[in-house]
């Protein structure tokens, strides 16, 4: 075991203890904990800071300091300046940056609150490349520093079973039978179709390899994109030419090609599951319908409610529908669905004082219907912390999940 190794194990556990700890009992988490520098920076910018006595711990808990993303920058700036590798020396601090952007991007999504970025950027900036352990790694992932994709994709994967069996559970108790089928045959067709459409990407590098032309593993995979990309659209022609590869391969290699076949459509149906269950998850078990008089300073509106002229206009779509809609109208404006000013948001810092007063003023006018959506919170630094974990000893599932889909 690597000196630096031990370190890196050490402070992340550390920190993944105590941030898993704070995120259950209270929903928050400590700046010191993961990356003290950011907190201390807010305190001079004059931020406000949270009252210790008011939260349900320990005293003590809230004064540990756990500088995280610090160590990691400084430990692979002296592991680069030791070995004369400058982007070994700066990979700390690409981690860290690299981890935050990831972060942000289900933070805007309204899945993640600003703490849960802080942790997974953190643990980017400790586990930028993979440590000696990990024995499924990407190729980018251990050349590049953007171990990251790695941390946050485990943290996802890891908790599927929980979710999936959550997810089951409401709509079992709610008897909504007919989201329950959905889970397991919607999509159904399209996911043998994309089946079909990869094995006629493996089958085109089989046929240039046959010719003399070997292709980089790279390429092979940019290719079976294309292929898919371009079958989605001629989703007739995709599945002929799909089935005419299909045969070609079985001609070739036999009844093997067909176990590879069925082992490649179980991976991309259990994803297919997977996103019906985090849809069922966002739509159904994450969020509930109240009224105003239960809205609280810091509840998470599941809906924007803004200004159009004169009047007050909500838009209830997810962050997942909104992009699908700006992307097929081209107008990446219609992100933020509103025209005029905004009064409340799915913020993941949630809803202020004022204003919860605000939407009372305008239920109390008769502009507003008195029911809300409000997101339920759940703590993600447990499931970011056991992603970390996986990464370190581990690595890479969602690398693991390519690699068996191409039936390596």
């Amino acid at each position: 075991m690597l000196a630096y190794e031990v370190v890196v194990l050490i402070v992340g556990s550390t920190m993944g203890i105590l941030t898993s700890y704070t995120d259950m009992k209270t929903g928050f988490i400590f700046d010191n904990h993961a990356f003290p520098l950011l907190g201390l920076i807010e305190h001079l910018k004059g931020a406000e800071e949270e009252e210790e006595e008011e939260l349900p711990l320990p005293k003590w808990v809230g004064k540990v300091i756990v500088p995280a993303a610090e160590i990691g920058i400084l430990l692979y700036l002296y592991l680069g300046l030791r070995n004369g590798d400058i982007l070994l020396a700066l990979s700390g601090l690409i981690g860290l940056i690299f981890g935050f952007i990831l972060g942000m991007v289900l933070y805007y999504a309204g899945a993640w609150a600003s703490g849960d970025v802080v942790v997974l950027a953190a643990f980017s900036a400790l586990l930028p490349l993979p440590l000696s352990y990990a024995k499924v790694v990407a190729p980018y992932e251990s050349t590049y520093p953007l171990y990251p994709l790695s941390i946050l994709f485990n943290s996802i994967l890891a908790i599927f079973p929980f979710l999936f069996f959550y997810a089951l559970g409401i709509l079992l108790v709610r008897r909504e039978t007919e989201e329950l089928k959905a889970v397991f045959t919607e999509g159904f067709t399209l996911t043998m179709e994309v089946s079909l459409w990869v094995m006629a990407g493996i089958g085109a590098a089989i046929l240039l390899e046959n010719h003399g032309i070997v292709l980089n593993p790279v390429v092979k995979y940019l290719l079976t994109l294309v292929i898919i990309a371009v079958f989605g659209k001629y989703r007739k022609a995709g599945d002929a030419v799909g089935l005419a590869v299909l045969g070609y391969l079985l001609y070739v290699g036999g009844t093997d090609v067909v176990y590879a076949y069925g082992k490649l459509f179980a991976v991309l149906y259990v994803f297919k599951v997977f996103f019906s269950v985090v849809k069922v998850l966002r739509r159904r078990a994450l969020v509930e319908e109240v009224p105003v008089e239960e809205l609280r300073e810091w509840d998470i509106l599941g809906e924007t409610i803004y200004l159009n002229g004169d009047d007050v206009v909500r838009d209830r779509r997810d962050f997942f529908e909104a992009l699908k809609d700006a992307l097929l109208s081209g107008n990446l404006k219609a992100l933020s669905g509103s025209q005029g000013e905004v009064i409340a948001s799915p913020s993941a810092e949630g809803l202020s004082g004022e204003q919860v007063e605000k939407l009372k003023e305008l239920v109390s006018e008769g502009k507003l219907e008195n029911r809300f959506i409000r997101k339920k919170s759940m703590p993600f630094a447990p499931s970011i912390f056991l992603g970390f974990l996986i990464s370190a000893l581990w690595g890479d599932i969602f690398w693991w999940l390519i690699l068996k889909t191409a039936g390596l």
